[in-house]
């Protein structure tokens, strides 16, 4: 029981000092608190079994605000020697501090002392409050890397506890202090400077939050090398994730990231990497045959993936033992080498190649400009007449698109292609884009729209395997003069460019006129049959038009023959009229003629015209003669109507090779 002469009162305004915790007393506490002394003491003393429950909170909340500590722990605290250190970090379970805190802990226990280890999460109201148990708990040293830098304030901090201090990763603070650190600029560097040398040129990169120095000076070293080699850098292939689930976020990141067209991916550890390779796989992407992977802190993930992992490494584990010897030798009053400069390396293995479509022989290559679709494939009985409602229980997607599938088609054939086209920024365009990689083309000219969703085509197949097709051309329709204009550098490289209708006539146009410019020989498939202006095709090297498209080019009672003489009169150098099963026409002033189809049952003929004029490219460009190459181009169509889907269906050269 106590009396009223126990109980000190608390004095208006009464606070006390949070600065220097052993100035406050028992008696400070207790008035505070109100209550008596002996009431503070037993809850002190963990005998206060008959003191209320709010009284305890009370008194125990003024202890934990003022920092109180009992003048016998002080006296201890003041006078013990702990053989304890403290690590402070952002997280120990970051691939380089898993390493570096093993480092800690080995040379630590060589020397009979003990770790404890604080994650502030990069947080720096953590890392105060981490810094204020270290010193309670009466550690010896501590090995810290700030999580907002260091300052005067902070060296003054430890020299007023007489707490030893090495800072880590802090990259060349001038105080006197000492300092083990590297420069992440120069990881990041090399690894896109790797790239480089592996002639990527689009290069993404994925990283976590860029609130702290670390990961700001990551994306710093990848900035510089990209300005070194002339390459401006883009922000839209930057992908900062604030998901704590780094392979959800590497994920996440690699799929916006493909979308973007890159080649190669820059990770800032390497389980974002890790969801790199599910994304990949997810996306029919070979590493690193579509796709180079670079990762960073080279942990034991990178030879536990297929293929392994390259990734940025440092001497971690040594830094860690170096800069726990260094922490040690400070606190028992040995000299010390002030800064312990660790340098990056790259750790190759197999995640890297060069872009398969950068090939640097003399080979001709292939340029497209065209549509990009996704088909909508509905099977009937028969094509509906005007007016007639049928039904279908067969609906199918499939990649499509003119431009989309003479660059496939030629791919598949082993020709060197580019191709130039827009799709919406959505799951179609993502899928459209794969499909290039995937066939071997080199997509670096597609552009993905955030106005238009990517366009489709919706195409009626019969039984007898005719069709008709309706197209929503959406982002095809925003191809413009620009974007082609952008890519001019393509078409100093290529022999031959392959150019449809299903894009803007001004931006066709464009594309005749630096064919000219640069002597590309032009092939016009003019489908969807339109009004052109044939001024801007003069000395096209070759139109291909059907029977349907010939007929609406050249109008009036003429033979197939007579049409296709007149379009050698408006300066075409050749003309190939395709007949279905008919074979083909071919017309030039040296030449007039007919090629039969090559025999194979038809199921779908959506895409023989693709098939074969891609067919036709590749042989040309192989240095065949115009008949050779429309033989084999045959082949190719036939093959094509054989299967179903416009994609799917065209045929590679081996299986071409078994039927010439």
């Amino acid at each position: 029981m106590t009396t009223n002469n126990d109980i000190v009162q608390p004095e208006s305004g009464d606070t006390a000092p949070k600065s220097n915790p052993t100035s406050l007393t028992i008696k400070d506490i207790a008035r505070l608190a109100g209550v008596s002394i002996a009431t503070v003491s037993k809850v002190l003393n963990h005998k206060d079994q008959d003191i209320g429950e709010d009284t305890k909170q009370k008194i125990l909340k003024i202890i934990s605000d003022n920092n109180y500590i009992p003048y016998q722990k002080v006296i201890r605290r003041i006078s013990a020697k702990t053989a304890t250190l403290g690590l402070v970090v952002a997280d120990a379970s970051d691939a380089f501090y898993k390493q570096f805190a093993r480092g800690v802990e080995d040379y630590a226990y060589k020397e009979n002392m003990s770790v404890i280890i604080c994650n502030t999460d990069a947080s720096e109201s953590k890392e105060k409050k981490y810094l204020e148990i270290l010193k309670e708990r009466n550690v010896e040293g501590v090995l810290i890397a700030p999580s907002a830098g260091f300052s005067e304030h902070d060296i003054a901090y430890f020299n007023e506890n007489q707490l030893p201090v090495v800072l880590v990763d802090q990259r060349g603070y001038d105080g006197n202090v000492s300092q083990v650190y590297f420069d992440y600029r120069q990881g990041t560097y090399k690894a896109a400077q790797f790239l480089l040398q592996n002639k990527h040129e689009l290069i993404g990169y994925i990283s976590g939050p860029l609130t702290d120095q670390d990961a700001i000076d990551r994306l710093e070293g990848y900035k510089k090398a990209l300005y070194d080699n002339n390459i401006s850098f883009d922000k839209s292939i930057v992908y900062e994730s604030g998901n704590s689930d780094h392979k959800q976020a590497g994920f996440e990141g690699a799929n916006i990231l493909f979308s973007k067209g890159v080649t190669a991916i820059i990770t800032s550890n390497d389980i974002y990497a890790c969801g790199v390779y599910i994304a990949a796989n997810e996306a029919l992407m070979k590493i690193p045959k579509d796709m180079s992977v670079i990762g960073f802190g080279n942990s034991y993930i990178c030879d536990l993936v297929t293929p392994s992992l390259t990734s940025v490494t440092y001497p971690s584990y040594e830094m860690g033992f170096e800069a726990c010897a260094t922490l040690i030798k400070q606190i028992k009053n040995e000299a010390v080498e002030k800064k312990l400069v660790y340098e990056p390396s790259l750790a190759i293995r197999h995640s890297v190649a060069s872009p398969q479509s950068i090939d640097d022989s003399p080979k001709e290559k292939i340029v497209i400009v065209g549509s990009l679709n996704m088909d909508i494939i509905m099977k009937v009985s028969h094509i509906p007449r005007v007016g007639e409602t049928i039904l279908t229980n067969d609906i199918k997607n499939a990649a499509g698109g003119k431009g989309a599938n003479q660059a496939v088609g030629a791919g598949k054939l082993g020709g060197k292609v580019y191709m130039i086209g827009r799709v919406g920024n959505d799951l179609y365009g993502r899928e459209l884009y794969n499909s290039l990689i995937k066939n071997g083309v080199d997509a670096g000219g597609i552009v993905f729209d955030d106005m238009l969703p990517t366009g489709n085509a919706y195409i009626y197949v019969s039984d007898n395997g005719d069709n008709n097709i309706v197209v929503n051309p959406g982002a095809n329709s925003r191809l413009s003069v620009e974007q082609v204009s952008s890519f001019d550098w393509i078409f100093e490289k290529v022999d031959y460019c392959l150019i449809q209708m299903e894009i803007p006539m001004d931006t066709i146009e464009y594309v005749t006129s630096v064919c000219r410019k640069n002597k590309v020989k032009l092939i016009l498939n003019p489908a969807p049959a339109r009004e052109i202006n044939y001024e801007y095709f003069e000395d096209c090297f070759l139109v291909i038009p059907n029977e349907t498209e010939i007929d609406l080019m050249i109008p009036g009672d003429f033979t197939i023959e007579e049409k296709a003489y007149k379009l050698l009169e408006k300066n075409f150098q050749n003309v190939i009229v395709t007949l279905g099963e008919k074979g083909c026409l071919l017309v030039n002033k040296e030449t007039k003629q007919y090629f039969s189809a090559a025999s194979f049952k038809a199921v779908d003929t959506t895409g023989a015209g693709d098939s074969f004029i891609s067919g036709l490219s590749v042989a040309l460009a192989e240095g065949k003669n115009m008949a050779d190459a429309i033989q084999f181009a045959s082949i190719a169509a036939g093959i094509t109507v054989s299967r179903e889907g416009a994609q799917p269906s065209l045929p590679d050269k081996e299986t071409i090779k078994m039927y010439m």
